[in-house]
Protein backbone atom coordinates (compact mmCIF):
# COMPACT_ATOMS: atom_id res chain seq x y z
CA UNK A 1 0.00 0.00 0.00
CA UNK A 2 1.40 3.29 -0.83
CA UNK A 3 1.84 5.83 2.36
CA UNK A 4 -0.08 8.95 2.41
CA UNK A 5 0.72 12.07 0.38
CA UNK A 6 -0.03 15.61 -0.08
CA UNK A 7 -0.41 17.85 -3.32
CA UNK A 8 1.43 21.07 -3.99
CA UNK A 9 -0.18 23.38 -7.19
CA UNK A 10 2.63 26.07 -7.80
CA UNK A 11 0.32 29.08 -8.76
CA UNK A 12 2.91 31.86 -7.20
CA UNK A 13 4.94 32.93 -10.63
CA UNK A 14 4.58 36.25 -12.09
CA UNK A 15 3.73 35.17 -14.98
CA UNK A 16 5.86 38.08 -16.70
CA UNK A 17 5.28 36.95 -20.41
CA UNK A 18 1.36 35.89 -19.93
CA UNK A 19 0.87 39.50 -18.99
CA UNK A 20 -1.51 38.53 -16.24
CA UNK A 21 -1.63 36.24 -13.69
CA UNK A 22 -1.80 32.63 -14.96
CA UNK A 23 -3.25 31.11 -12.22
CA UNK A 24 -6.63 32.88 -12.77
CA UNK A 25 -6.62 32.84 -16.37
CA UNK A 26 -9.98 30.89 -17.13
CA UNK A 27 -9.90 27.14 -18.95
CA UNK A 28 -13.27 26.89 -19.58
CA UNK A 29 -15.75 28.22 -16.77
CA UNK A 30 -12.90 28.38 -13.90
CA UNK A 31 -9.66 29.36 -13.10
CA UNK A 32 -6.78 28.13 -14.29
CA UNK A 33 -5.68 27.25 -10.54
CA UNK A 34 -9.45 25.34 -9.80
CA UNK A 35 -8.91 23.80 -13.12
CA UNK A 36 -5.99 21.61 -11.84
CA UNK A 37 -7.37 21.34 -8.47
CA UNK A 38 -10.31 19.60 -10.07
CA UNK A 39 -7.70 17.12 -10.94
CA UNK A 40 -6.21 16.29 -7.70
CA UNK A 41 -8.86 16.41 -5.08
CA UNK A 42 -10.29 12.49 -6.43
CA UNK A 43 -6.40 11.46 -6.26
CA UNK A 44 -7.48 11.75 -2.26
CA UNK A 45 -4.36 13.48 -1.16
CA UNK A 46 -4.12 13.83 2.48
CA UNK A 47 -3.37 17.86 2.09
CA UNK A 48 -3.44 19.63 -0.66
CA UNK A 49 -1.50 23.01 -0.97
CA UNK A 50 -1.50 26.17 -3.32
CA UNK A 51 1.93 27.74 -3.38
CA UNK A 52 1.57 31.17 -3.98
CA UNK A 53 3.12 34.73 -4.00
CA UNK A 54 2.11 37.42 -1.39
CA UNK A 55 0.07 39.40 -3.81
CA UNK A 56 -2.34 36.32 -4.54
CA UNK A 57 -5.84 35.43 -3.03
CA UNK A 58 -7.20 32.01 -3.57
CA UNK A 59 -10.71 31.93 -2.16
CA UNK A 60 -10.58 28.20 -0.91
CA UNK A 61 -10.45 25.70 2.12
CA UNK A 62 -6.75 24.51 1.68
CA UNK A 63 -3.99 25.45 2.61
CA UNK A 64 -2.24 28.43 0.68
CA UNK A 65 1.71 28.27 1.03
CA UNK A 66 2.63 31.90 0.21
CA UNK A 67 6.39 31.43 -1.21
CA UNK A 68 8.90 32.07 1.65
CA UNK A 69 11.89 32.13 -0.90
CA UNK A 70 10.91 34.88 -3.24
CA UNK A 71 12.02 35.45 -6.02
CA UNK A 72 13.71 31.98 -6.40
CA UNK A 73 11.02 30.59 -8.97
CA UNK A 74 9.82 27.06 -8.76
CA UNK A 75 12.41 25.94 -6.38
CA UNK A 76 11.90 28.10 -3.94
CA UNK A 77 7.89 27.17 -3.88
CA UNK A 78 8.72 23.03 -3.95
CA UNK A 79 11.11 23.65 -0.82
CA UNK A 80 8.31 25.99 1.05
CA UNK A 81 5.63 23.50 0.07
CA UNK A 82 7.90 20.62 1.57
CA UNK A 83 8.60 22.48 5.26
CA UNK A 84 4.68 23.74 4.93
CA UNK A 85 3.65 19.13 4.98
CA UNK A 86 4.33 16.71 7.50
CA UNK A 87 3.65 14.01 4.50
CA UNK A 88 6.37 12.41 3.09
CA UNK A 89 5.42 12.77 -0.64
CA UNK A 90 4.87 15.77 -2.67
CA UNK A 91 2.67 15.26 -5.56
CA UNK A 92 3.52 19.12 -7.52
CA UNK A 93 1.94 20.15 -10.54
CA UNK A 94 2.59 23.60 -12.30
CA UNK A 95 -0.88 26.12 -12.77
CA UNK A 96 0.40 27.13 -16.21
CA UNK A 97 0.06 22.75 -17.49
CA UNK A 98 -3.90 22.57 -18.33
CA UNK A 99 -3.44 19.84 -20.32
CA UNK A 100 -1.68 17.19 -17.74
CA UNK A 101 -4.88 14.66 -17.22
CA UNK A 102 -5.72 13.34 -13.71
CA UNK A 103 -4.83 10.14 -14.54
CA UNK A 104 -1.55 10.96 -15.35
CA UNK A 105 -0.57 12.64 -12.28
CA UNK A 106 -2.61 9.49 -10.41
CA UNK A 107 0.36 7.36 -11.81
CA UNK A 108 2.82 9.25 -10.47
CA UNK A 109 1.04 9.58 -7.05
CA UNK A 110 0.35 5.92 -6.70
CA UNK A 111 3.58 4.81 -7.69
CA UNK A 112 5.10 5.20 -4.28
CA UNK A 113 8.37 7.34 -3.41
CA UNK A 114 9.60 10.13 -5.74
CA UNK A 115 8.84 9.69 -9.12
CA UNK A 116 9.06 12.45 -12.23
CA UNK A 117 7.90 12.74 -15.49
CA UNK A 118 10.93 12.49 -18.05
CA UNK A 119 10.85 12.99 -22.23
CA UNK A 120 12.54 10.58 -24.28
CA UNK A 121 15.89 12.54 -24.56
CA UNK A 122 16.43 12.66 -20.90
CA UNK A 123 14.68 15.78 -20.55
CA UNK A 124 13.19 15.87 -16.91
CA UNK A 125 9.67 17.90 -16.83
CA UNK A 126 10.33 18.71 -12.32
CA UNK A 127 6.68 20.39 -12.39
CA UNK A 128 4.94 17.13 -12.93
CA UNK A 129 6.82 14.69 -10.31
CA UNK A 130 6.26 13.78 -6.65
CA UNK A 131 9.23 14.56 -4.17
CA UNK A 132 9.47 12.80 -0.95
CA UNK A 133 10.32 14.68 2.01
CA UNK A 134 14.04 13.53 1.88
CA UNK A 135 15.02 15.63 -1.14
CA UNK A 136 13.99 19.38 1.03
CA UNK A 137 18.16 19.37 1.94
CA UNK A 138 18.80 19.30 -1.34
CA UNK A 139 16.65 21.58 -2.33
CA UNK A 140 17.81 24.00 0.57
CA UNK A 141 21.40 23.29 -0.33
CA UNK A 142 20.30 24.85 -3.95
CA UNK A 143 18.19 27.74 -2.76
CA UNK A 144 21.12 28.77 -0.22
CA UNK A 145 23.81 28.27 -3.24
CA UNK A 146 21.34 30.73 -5.45
CA UNK A 147 21.45 27.43 -8.13
CA UNK A 148 17.80 27.79 -8.62
CA UNK A 149 17.47 25.33 -11.97
CA UNK A 150 14.65 22.50 -10.98
CA UNK A 151 16.61 19.96 -13.40
CA UNK A 152 19.59 20.66 -11.34
CA UNK A 153 17.46 19.17 -8.53
CA UNK A 154 16.02 16.28 -10.15
CA UNK A 155 19.23 15.15 -11.73
CA UNK A 156 21.00 15.20 -7.73
CA UNK A 157 17.82 13.32 -6.70
CA UNK A 158 18.20 10.71 -9.44
CA UNK A 159 21.38 9.80 -8.74
CA UNK A 160 21.01 9.69 -4.62
CA UNK A 161 18.39 7.68 -5.51
CA UNK A 162 15.19 9.77 -4.19
CA UNK A 163 13.52 9.85 -7.97
CA UNK A 164 12.83 7.23 -10.48
CA UNK A 165 11.73 7.96 -13.72
CA UNK A 166 8.09 8.26 -15.45
CA UNK A 167 8.94 8.27 -19.22
CA UNK A 168 6.77 10.35 -21.27
CA UNK A 169 5.81 8.61 -24.66
CA UNK A 170 5.12 10.44 -27.61
CA UNK A 171 1.31 10.64 -27.62
CA UNK A 172 1.97 11.87 -23.70
CA UNK A 173 4.21 14.87 -25.35
CA UNK A 174 1.13 17.47 -25.67
CA UNK A 175 0.30 16.84 -21.87
CA UNK A 176 3.26 18.97 -21.42
CA UNK A 177 2.61 21.99 -23.50
CA UNK A 178 2.49 25.19 -20.87
CA UNK A 179 0.94 28.68 -20.98
CA UNK A 180 3.02 31.29 -21.48
CA UNK A 181 1.31 33.70 -23.92
CA UNK A 182 -1.81 34.96 -22.85
CA UNK A 183 -4.25 33.60 -25.34
CA UNK A 184 -6.86 36.33 -24.77
CA UNK A 185 -4.41 39.36 -24.57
Amino acid sequence: MNSPFAAAILAGGRSRRFGTDKAFHPIGDKPMWQHQLAKIEPLMPSEILISANARQCFGTEHRVIVDGHEDCGPLGALASCLQATKLGRLLVVAVDLPEIPMQFLAELAYAGGGTVAVHEDGMPEPLVAVYPAEILPLAEAQLAAGRLAMRDLVTIGMMEGLLQERRISKSEVVFFANLNENPGG
